[in-house]
């Protein structure tokens, strides 16, 4: 009998707990209307002689977007929280061939056909300043992945840089070339601006600390594949050292075609060299070379040596899922994604660009996303600082890191 009475009162305080616990979930779907969809632009090259780099950005910003709307930005999923109103975050695209004229269609068409208030990319200096043209008056905020001093220069009010210019690394690897005795330099460069501004910043450098520059040549890397001229050209100067600044694919097979002529010297590598470099050129063929580098590069290499985990987590995702390591633009713009989405929940907007803009720094600030590159702000300019690069040396087929490589903040402001 007494277990009976037992049985009934568990029985009775199951439907209690049950009945207060509908009551509970009623009351948190009436106070918490259903997640709702906002999207978000991708402007980058799917086809065409970058498309690798394209498609890294795409292929990141899609990782970063199932991983929000999975767990949150900072761990309060699904989706993103504005206001009372979950969201959840879509992805829509455009293939811009990296084709200036095409990125701005793009931006134009995912602004006035989906409504979006933020679009990542497009990639490339001349690509980012002919969306600069036209993002202010479409209420669009954009991650222009351009390396160049000028890009943040031009005052544009929704306009994000995902990186430090690069030229302002001239110096310091300058420096370094002359602390080991190079004494002579040939400089190698894409015609992209960034490119240029970088070896033109690097040769100012070297003349000044007494070095001299043999050789300096442009190219554009999107029609030239054979460098056997130019570095026969360079070779006959006896330079120490060329300093190739390009994109990755051609600026290990500018090197390649250097070694063919029977150049014995060292090279000097810009951000570009990471894995497809490695595969064209290996590192034990160019031994005592100097890399120029993000710390996703040292990091994909060395994971150990990673200890807040992100970068490596960040690799491990996408090699799963595409079955590749990513090109140096994925990295780069994982972070912005993040950073744009906790930027919509501290500002209560989804649509409003300036607002979403204005809570930038703070979201960044806060500490709290996973972020691959340790970025804390976002200047008045609209660059993301924080994150130091590194300059690398190739010891024995294996990086040795030299120095990290931080601009003042001083300088970028």
């Amino acid at each position: 009998m007494a277990r009976r009475s037992l049985y009934y009162l568990i029985c009775l305080a199951l439907i209690v707990c049950a009945v207060a616990l509908a009551k509970d979930l009623a009351a948190q779907a009436k106070a918490a209307p259903p997640a709702k969809t906002v999207k978000v632009g991708v402007v980058s090259a799917h086809s065409g002689p970058i498309a690798f780099y394209g498609l890294s950005v795409l292929r990141t910003v899609e990782l970063a977007v199932k991983d929000i709307n999975e767990r949150g930005t900072i761990g309060q999923g699904p989706g993103i929280l504005v206001g009372n109103q979950r969201y959840k975050l879509e992805v829509v695209s455009y293939d811009d061939s990296a084709d200036p004229a095409k990125s701005v269609a793009g931006m134009r068409r995912l602004a006035e056909m989906y409504k979006v208030a933020v679009v990542f990319g497009p990639q490339g200096t001349p690509n980012t300043w002919a969306c600069q043209e036209i993002n202010v008056p479409l209420n669009v905020l954009f991650v222009g992945m351009s390396a160049s001093d000028q890009s943040r220069k031009k005052g544009n009010p929704l306009y994000i840089q995902e990186r430090s210019p690069t030229l302002y690394f001239g110096d310091p690897m300058a420096q370094a070339c002359i602390d080991r005795g190079f004494k002579k330099a040939a400089v190698l460069t894409d015609v992209n601006e960034a490119y240029q501004s970088w070896g033109k910043r690097f040769k100012e450098k070297f003349e000044a600390l007494g070095g001299q520059i043999v050789g300096f040549e442009t190219v554009d890397i999107k029609t030239i594949t054979d460098y056997h001229s130019i570095m026969t050209s360079f070779k006959a100067k006896n330079p120490d050292i060329i300093f190739i600044t390009m994109y990755e694919e051609p600026m290990a097979l500018a090197a390649t075609h250097a070694l063919d002529v029977g150049y014995k010297g060292k090279f000097l590598f810009n951000s570009e060299w990471i894995n497809k470099a490695e595969k064209i050129l290996p590192l034990d063929r160019i031994e005592g070379s100097l890399v120029e580098a993000m710390l996703w590069t040292f990091y994909r290499k060395y994971p150990e040596l990673d200890k807040r985990g992100f970068q490596t987590a960040y690799i491990k995702q996408y090699k799963a899922a595409y079955g590749d390591e990513p090109a140096l633009t994925g990295p780069a713009i994982h972070d912005p994604v993040y950073m744009m989405a906790r930027a919509m929940e501290l500002s209560g907007s989804v649509t409003d660009a300036k607002a979403i803009r204005a809570a930038c720094p703070k979201a960044l600030q806060e500490s709290k996303l996973p972020l691959i590159f340790p970025n804390n702000d976002v200047l008045k300019n609209g660059l993301m600082v924080g994150a130091p690069e590194l300059l690398l040396e190739v010891k024995g087929g294996q990086y040795k890191l030299l120095q990290e490589l931080r601009v003042p903040k001083s300088v970028l402001e």
